[in-house]
């Protein structure tokens, strides 16, 4: 009987794990993709209302305050990003393509789609060859690769493994407790 029960709340336990996990690096990236939209949407209702030459390279802040007005081009009057590092610019170049990007994702559409690990989360940035004469969009490319090569803290790490798999992380997690416990007791002749 006390077997089935430590089955049971084992059971209980693997089940609850695999009920609130979540692949948040999955929903970062489709609220930053879903950003990138609005901007594009507002940036196009400008272009069709207007003759304005949109500048090879700008913030968001800058658009907001210098020609992409919120209340008139913008669904959505705040546009924030879903992590600290998600900052938004818009690039054009001479035959009048623009695109915005987040300096953590970069474009919506792109030829080359890299994945990397940001903090705990895998998330995905994409690129795309029509503005690499811009100096600025190079920069851009130059940072983002920077997160291919980042190397996560042993706590970033157990979390998106979490994330991943909670139920292999949740038994391999209890494993090395119990292998711990027993090396323990066994250095110490407990």
């Amino acid at each position: 009987m006390k077997k089935l029960k430590i089955i049971f709340i084992m059971f209980f336990v693997f089940i609850s794990t695999a009920v609130f996990s979540a692949n948040v690096g999955r929903e970062i990236n489709s609220k930053c993709r879903q950003n990138l939209k609005l901007l594009n949407a507002g940036t196009e209702k400008l272009i069709k209302s207007t003759s304005c030459n949109l500048p090879k390279w700008c913030t968001y802040k800058q658009a907001i305050k210098d020609f992409l007005y919120p209340d008139k081009y913008l669904e959505n009057k705040t546009i924030v990003g879903p992590t600290p590092d998600c900052e938004y610019y818009m690039v054009s170049n001479d035959k009048g393509e623009y695109e915005w990007l987040c300096y953590l994702h970069g474009v919506l559409e792109g030829d080359k789609t890299m994945s990397f690990r940001y903090h705990e989360h895998q998330l995905q940035g994409k690129t795309t060859s029509k503005f690499m004469t811009n100096e600025e969009y190079k920069k851009h490319v130059q940072s983002m690769l920077h997160w291919t090569e980042y190397t996560p803290t042993p706590k970033e790490f157990f979390i998106y493994h979490y994330n991943m798999n909670p139920i292999v992380t949740t038994v391999l997690s209890i494993f090395i407790v119990l292998l711990s416990i027993y090396l323990i007791k066994s250095f110490f002749n407990l």
